[in-house]
């Protein structure tokens, strides 16, 4: 029914169509489809503590073509921790609505495709408001876009145009787009900081040794192999290989 995976430039992004028909505006893929991050936040999501992003949600009104409401509230994020395929199953919905839950449950399925790390999160229904003004979106979203430019009200205030029902949906393919963005940082933030904890869990002997190898080897290239040949030997090849990298000439 949907084709939804492709690579580009080593990311995983999203895409959604439907086979058959129009998707009517209460199925999730259309309002996926019709979700526009016009100003994305300017820091990706926090590896280690939680998150908030203040979005401001721009949708037209189903009966009145020549308004525009305006939601704007708090998407939180917790600090995320790695996922399993199996994983998303136990994720759970916060202050979304049954096609949000729809998009979740697609996400499950072929979660196995999807490499990504578990954020838990919720919206902050007592930071929300929503008001209509009279004005068409276009002008809306030029003159929004134009002050979110100009001064943003925090690095992580996020600009989206979207539908009107089911409207959390726009704000969960939101949240899925900021973790996608999020994954390459939050796992190497994960990576260097199990290598600094297996640094220190290594008997200080075992730390000694390879830290005189590697004073030996920045004074003589010809010690940079046997240098490599410790490492392994030692399984620690893949903790120091950055920096016996650097060595080579």
């Amino acid at each position: 029914m949907f084709s939804f995976l492709r690579q580009e430039d080593g990311n995983f992004l999203l895409y959604f169509h439907a086979m058959n028909g129009n998707p009517t505006p209460f199925d999730f893929s259309y309002a996926v489809r019709h979700t526009e991050i016009v100003c994305a936040p300017e820091r990706l999501l926090d590896a280690f503590d939680q998150t908030v992003v203040d979005y401001t949600l721009l949708t037209q009104p189903m009966d009145d073509p020549s308004k525009t409401r305006i939601r704007e509230g708090k998407l939180q994020t917790f600090p995320p921790r790695i996922l399993l395929p199996g994983d998303l199953s136990l994720q759970e919905l916060e202050g979304f609505g049954p096609q949000a839950q729809r998009y979740l449950d697609f996400l499950r399925e072929h979660a196995s495709r999807i490499r990504i790390l578990r954020y838990s999160y919720r919206l902050r229904r007592e930071a929300y408001s929503e008001h209509v003004v009279a004005e068409p979106l276009e002008g809306v979203r030029e003159r929004l876009k134009a002050e979110f430019q100009a001064h943003v009200k925090s690095p992580y205030a996020a600009l989206v145009v979207g539908v009107d029902e089911p409207w959390d949906v726009c704000l969960l393919h939101l949240f899925m787009r900021l973790v996608q963005a999020s994954v390459p940082q939050a796992i190497q933030a994960f990576e260097e900081r199990e290598k600094v904890s297996f640094r220190e869990r290594m008997p200080k002997d075992a730390r000694d040794e390879v830290e005189r190898a590697f004073a030996a080897a920045e004074k003589d290239s010809a010690l940079i192999k046997p240098l490599g040949r410790l490492l392994k030997e030692k399984g620690l090849f893949e903790l120091y290989q950055d920096r016996f990298f650097a060595l080579l000439p």
